[in-house]
């Protein structure tokens, strides 16, 4: 086959079991004839048996799936490597722990037409297992990766930026604004819409773009959750210190340090007192969160007043975190 008219990017490191199902999602998506697309899987190194899943599903597919192996760690890192290697006019980025509706590809690549954005994304839905019968707290559900920010088309802005698990990129972007920054840790996506934005160039959010998310039973643990409400804390912090400056970054610590100890932690005892458990457990999330941000910025700001002889790493820019 000629080069296709999109690249489907999967970065996938050591989820051989969902990477399976992941691909098969993208096997026969629906096209209208209107375009071409590859697969391409970035494996970052895997120790599990992905080389063998990425095997079986090459053999399986009816579109063309290759597979590239990307040694240094970290997802920024495979990602670039995907758009070195990417053969389409337009990459889609794609997570090994999605399942794709059919449209998926076909509504971002008309959403991209019609709103004549080089940058679109989509609609993340959370795919709870079979059993769950959860009423989960919408900041929980922040937190898992869902985005379901409106029911029409909208562009993204200050407040509402897309994510790398479903996100459509004319690959001539990347010339202009530079490829992910692999000194995040996470983040890398939200930073590289701003810079898209400020190169301005307008991202739309297309509802019907629909990709479920895999939230098996471990992800909806407590543990598994305050470690994502931390980590995003963290970021939070990191972005509001190097992105406003250290004085408002300080007004803002201390207006949402007030906010925890008066909002959430009050609101926390009434959920507990009622028996609301899924707002108990949406409330920790929030006040965990804001422990993250609280320690964050009190690492800052110690740094600030003595000098420039004790760093604090930068842990992220923020960011909905990778569930």
């Amino acid at each position: 086959m000629t080069n296709p008219d999109i690249s489907i990017m999967v970065c996938t490191y050591n989820r051989a079991g969902m990477l399976r199902d992941a691909l098969r999602s993208l096997y026969d998506l629906q096209t209208a004839g209107e375009f071409t697309y590859e697969v391409l899987v970035v494996d970052n190194n895997s120790s599990d048996d992905t080389p063998a899943a990425i095997a079986a599903a090459a053999t399986e597919s009816t579109s063309t799936l290759r597979c590239v192996r990307e040694t240094k760690p970290g997802v920024a890192a495979a990602r670039n490597r995907g758009v070195r290697e990417a053969r389409g006019e337009w990459i889609a980025f794609f997570d090994d722990d999605q399942i794709a509706d059919p449209n998926w590809l076909l509504e971002l690549r008309r959403g991209a037409s019609e709103h004549n954005s080089r940058v679109v994304g989509g609609a993340v839905h959370l795919l709870l297992p079979e059993n769950c019968t959860r009423d989960l707290h919408p900041f929980c559900r922040m937190l898992l990766g869902e985005s379901r920010w409106s029911e029409t088309p909208q562009p993204y802005d200050d407040h509402i930026n897309p994510g790398a698990g479903n996100l459509l990129v004319e690959k001539s972007v990347f010339a202009e604004v530079g490829v992910f920054n692999e000194a995040l840790r996470r983040g890398e996506d939200t930073d590289l819409y701003r810079r898209t934005r400020a190169a301005g160039m307008a991202a739309w959010y297309l509802p019907k773009a629909i990709i479920h998310h895999m939230t098996p039973d471990l992800r909806l643990e407590d543990a598994y959750l305050h470690k994502l409400s931390r980590s995003m804390g963290e970021g939070v912090n990191d972005y509001e210190w190097n992105d406003r400056g250290p004085l408002v970054a300080t007004a803002i610590w201390l207006a949402k340090a007030a906010r925890a100890v008066g909002l959430y932690w009050p609101k926390l005892q009434w959920a507990c007192v009622t028996g609301n458990h899924e707002a108990a457990v949406g409330l920790r999330c929030q006040l965990v969160l804001s422990a993250g941000h609280f320690w964050q910025g009190w690492a800052r700001l110690r740094q600030r007043l003595s000098g420039p002889r004790t760093k604090v790493p930068t842990t992220a820019v923020a960011s909905r975190p990778l569930a």
